[in-house]
């Protein structure tokens, strides 16, 4: 063929990735039910899908918790609010939980998103912005009661009470729908951590005095682990994260949550190697025996870190599943594994994470980081593969 023909343009592109996300949506229902029956009284859930769903993919999950029941959603930032209600139609509330320009108030207002306001001066702002373009928006109020990222400060007594007149003053302005309060727990994976209960109290100061004012807002304080190890401070909800994905944010709570996502690959090459050979960049790996190596096509650009060096991964073989450790450094499009007597063939699905509860967390460990970051560095060339 003349390499200047245009004819393969027609051609159909094989369908088999060579790394792809596989994501359950059948485990994001199931855990969606059981961390919703831990929920007290009326406390609603606010599933919470920033960061694309921890990488998930958005659409496809928020989605599948709307069909859930799901009606209350958070996210970052204002490009995934919009991304979000054109998911899910107009039956959701979206709360925006970081900044957003206030020139963007037309957006706020056009895709009916709820603004949370980070500060005094932040609020006034936004106000402003609302004001002169004849809008109003729908807000909520953060509270720093001890994060120290943003919110309203409360985290002493004078604080407070200026807090609370700041928030009665712009809960009287025509251009905010003041509906919602709330703060982030740092520290409420840990149950033994005073400073939980310390801002769980300062919370509710200022609730309390908000409603002595008459003010009632919907109250929400509870991350995942908070919403598992604090039922006392459910509220009027909690935002669900990292639990919903499947991964316990606290060590020994019982509850019953299945991994998401799966990373999966193939074995693509096979080869022997001598004993005292070594492997991959820098010779980092000597093999102690002559050894087969398998090579995988993932690496640090599809988000398998390089610090995941020298973990175990699951390779499903014609004889059943085996346990093959990594060896050498992670690279930027593939890795290496031992796989020495077992009968492994090019084409093997492999499995880096996501088969068993608790593996995520386990690899983590090794990594020196926390599964969020492992689920939300997973790479856009990566497919995300839906599975009901």
């Amino acid at each position: 063929m003349n390499p200047s023909s245009r004819a393969y343009e027609n051609l159909p592109i094989p369908e088999c990735p060579r790394t792809v996300a596989e994501i359950h949506l059948s485990a994001l229902r199931q855990n969606y039910r059981a961390l919703c029956g831990l929920l007290q009284g009326k406390t609603e859930p606010i599933a919470v899908v920033k960061a694309d769903a921890y990488g998930h993919g958005t659409a496809a999950c928020a989605k599948a918790l709307f069909g859930e029941g799901c009606r209350r959603f958070a996210v970052s930032c204002l490009e995934e609010g919009i991304a979000l209600r054109k998911a899910v139609g107009n039956g959701a509330q979206i709360l925006i939980l970081g900044y957003t320009d206030p020139g963007a108030a037309p957006l706020l207002a056009g895709f009916d998103l709820s603004q949370a306001l980070l500060s005094p001066e932040y609020a006034q702002t936004l106000c402003r912005a609302a004001k002169a373009a004849g809008l109003c928006l729908r807000v909520q109020y953060a509270l720093d009661t001890g994060m120290n990222r943003i919110g309203f400060l409360a985290r002493n007594e004078a604080e407070t009470e200026k807090t609370v007149a700041h928030i009665l003053r712009f809960c009287k302005e025509p251009s905010f729908r003041s509906e919602g309060l709330f703060t982030h727990f740092a520290c409420a994976n840990d149950p033994r951590d005073p400073r939980t209960g310390l801002q769980s109290a300062r919370f509710a100061a200022v609730r309390e005095r908000l409603s002595a004012n008459g003010v009632q807002l919907f109250c929400h304080i509870c991350n995942s682990a908070g919403t598992i190890l604090r039922p006392q401070d459910h509220f009027d909800g909690v935002r669900l994260g990292i639990a919903l994905w499947g991964v316990l944010p606290t060590a020994g709570e019982n509850l019953s949550l299945r991994p998401v996502m799966r990373l999966c690959t193939r074995v693509v090459h096979l080869h022997r190697v001598a004993a005292g050979d070594r492997i991959g960049y820098g010779g980092a790996f000597r093999a102690a025996r002559d050894s087969k190596i398998a090579t995988l096509p993932v690496g640090y650009a599809d988000g398998w870190l390089r610090a995941c060096r020298s973990a175990t991964i699951t390779i499903q073989t014609k004889n059943g599943p085996v346990r093959a450790p990594l060896v050498g450094r992670i690279c930027m499009d593939q890795c290496m594994a031992d796989v020495t007597g077992y009968e492994v063939a090019i084409g093997d699905r492999v499995v880096l994470f996501g088969e068993t509860p608790g593996e995520l967390s386990a690899l983590a460990d090794r990594a020196g980081t926390i599964p969020y970051e492992l689920l939300c560095l997973i790479s856009s060339r990566v497919p995300r593969v839906f599975q009901e």
